[in-house]
Parts: C-alpha cells; structure tokens; sequence
C-alpha cells in the first residue's frame, strides 16, 4: 500500500512539474521582444492621371526597389497572438513615367512607412520553427518630394492594408531568426505641373510595395 501512495505521490510530482515547466516556457515567450534587418521593397505601381483636368490616356508609372533597414516592437500576448509595430529607415525611391508618359523622370520620394500588426502564430512546439501569419493597416509618411521632369510634383501621405506571413527560429530563449514577408495596397495622390507654367497634372498612383525582410529576435 504504501508503495503505491509512493508511487502515486511521484507521479503527481512529476506531472505538476511538467506543467510548471511548461506554464514557464509559455510565459518566457510573452512579453516584448525586437527585431530588426535588412528589407527590400519591391512596387507593383499603376496610375490614373488627368492633365488640365482631362483623363490622360496610358499614362503609367514606374517605381525602383528600394533597400532598408526594417526595426519591429513587438509584444507577445500568449503562445498564439502577438503584435507589432513595424518602421525602419526612411529609403528614397525614384518615380519615372511609363506607358505615354515613357522617358518621363516625375521626382524622388522619400518616405516612411509605419505598420500596426496582429499575428497569429502556428503552435508547433518546434522554437526552431515556429510559422505565423497577420493582418494590420499601413501609414506611409512623405518626409521629402524633389520635383524633377513634373515641376512642384508632391506626393501625399496614404492609408493601406497589410497581409502578413512568416516564420521564426529561436537559437536560445532570448535570440533567434525571423524571415518576413508583408504585402502592402497602397494608393496615394500625386500632383505637379508639366514643365515651367506648363498644365497642372493629378492623379492617384498605385504603389502596393511587397517587403522582404530578415533579421534577428531579442526577446525581454
């Protein structure tokens, strides 16, 4: 009889000890955590413009990829939710004309983009592995416009929505890897003149950027 109180009183030990370990390894993973690293942003853009005040038929644009540094605070609510806010430092991107405004160099942009972020993440149990996906909005903030071929040619600041996938691998409790990817659809408004006293243009140019971003994890 007593062995099997013994035994019993183990086992009871043993399982509330796998439990605390395991409510301690959830609660390790909760909390704030940094990351940060290198981001690439590559524009899908499109426009619809009007010069005088009449459409301008296959008026188009084009837009370069940029290259960054991308910075996210994130706070980890449970093992399944977490949230972010994304920014980095400000890229400048060169915006030029396509379709029949061809040959065209409109100005240069640098801007900021700010992203808030909830993300699901896909309990694995594996924190070498650990897949996630999200869902946010985007401000994207116009910090400076050079007008070039478009004199006065401004860019406003836009509203978008984020889509949001992928996945990280702790290398230790406090430092890991992370490998992201964000689509973003983005509009914003343009305007400026055609050369010196020439016909004021306007329009909304398209500019849904997709980042691809890679880095380190600090969590706290």
């Amino acid at each position: 009889m007593r062995q099997v109180c013994f035994t019993a009183t183990v086992g009871a030990c043993l399982a509330l000890a796998q439990t605390s370990d395991s409510r301690a390894q959830e609660a390790d993973q909760n909390g704030w955590y940094l990351r940060g690293g290198p981001v690439g942003i590559f524009f899908s853009p499109g426009a619809d413009l009007s010069v005088g005040g009449a459409p301008f038929p296959g008026a188009d644009v084009s837009v370069d990829d940029n290259y960054s540094l991308s910075f996210d605070v994130g706070y980890r609510v449970n093992e399944q939710i977490s949230a972010t806010f994304t920014f980095g430092i400000p890229p400048t991107a060169e915006i030029r004309g396509d379709g029949s405004l061809a040959g065209a160099y409109l100005g240069d942009v640098t801007y900021a983009p700010a992203i808030l972020a909830l993300q699901y993440r896909f309990p694995t149990g594996n924190p070498m592995f650990e897949p996630y996906v999200g869902a946010g909005i985007n401000y994207t903030m116009i910090l400076d416009s050079k007008a070039r071929d478009v004199a006065g040619f401004d860019v406003d600041n836009a509203w978008g929505t984020v889509l949001q996938v992928g996945f990280e691998s702790m290398i230790d409790e406090r430092l890991g890897v992370y490998f992201d990817v964000k689509k973003i659809w983005l509009e914003a408004d343009v305007g400026g003149t055609l050369g010196v006293g020439g016909p004021a243009a306007a329009g909304k140019a398209t500019l849904d950027p997709l980042l691809v971003g890679t880095g380190l994890i600090w969590r706290f």
